[in-house]
């Protein structure tokens, strides 16, 4: 039985894995630095490869068959990307590393769907100049930004159409960058 991991030979008709592929899933399973979610679904490959039986890998990996054969569908899907980078490795431009990481890409988190960023970059460095320029330098009177000012200075400003105060509390802790407590704010004394 030809399992979806295995690839047909032109030449004999037989299936067969990569060695490369084979080692390289392997190493990235005994890597001590590898993501738990990367060992666990090149463990889960290799398993599936060896035994062809989704039941007994995924008794093994405590996961449900369905996410055995969902890796296996994406490892099948991916095939005609696995067979240009294993002809790159065998003509000797792809090394052992960038192979790798490839595979890794491979078996990567999938993009998740949902809503776009909410903001560009151009618009997130515009909004991080803004806060890190003194409020007076902005023509606000007063001598600390707080959430609230700040938000709504980037809306005057035109960066961005709207922003709650929460979520430029929450964009500028990401950034690293704080602003003063209510308590400290007061009028300028200029």
């Amino acid at each position: 039985m030809t399992h979806q991991l295995w690839y047909t030979d032109e030449h004999d008709g037989k299936s067969h894995t990569h060695q490369t592929q084979t080692k390289l899933l392997t190493d990235c399973v005994r890597a001590s630095t590898s993501p738990q979610r990367l060992v666990q679904r090149a463990g889960i490959l290799l398993d599936y490869a060896e035994s062809g039986n989704k039941s007994l890998v995924a008794s093994k990996y405590s996961v449900g068959r369905d996410t055995v054969r969902r890796w296996c569908e994406r490892w099948h899907d991916c095939q005609d990307e696995l067979e240009r980078l294993e002809a790159e490795h065998q003509a000797g431009t792809l090394s052992d590393p960038m192979y790798r990481r490839e595979i890794e890409t491979i078996l990567a988190d999938a993009e998740r769907p949902g809503a776009p960023a909410t903001f560009t970059e151009e618009q997130k460095r515009q909004m991080i100049a803004v806060a890190t320029r003194k409020p007076e330098d902005e023509g606000v009177p007063v001598t600390h930004w707080s959430h609230e000012l700040l938000a709504q200075r980037v809306i005057d400003k035109g960066i961005v159409k709207t922003i709650s105060p929460a979520h430029i509390g929450r964009f500028l802790k990401e950034c690293g960058i704080t602003t003063a407590p209510k308590s400290v704010l007061r009028a300028s004394q200029h």
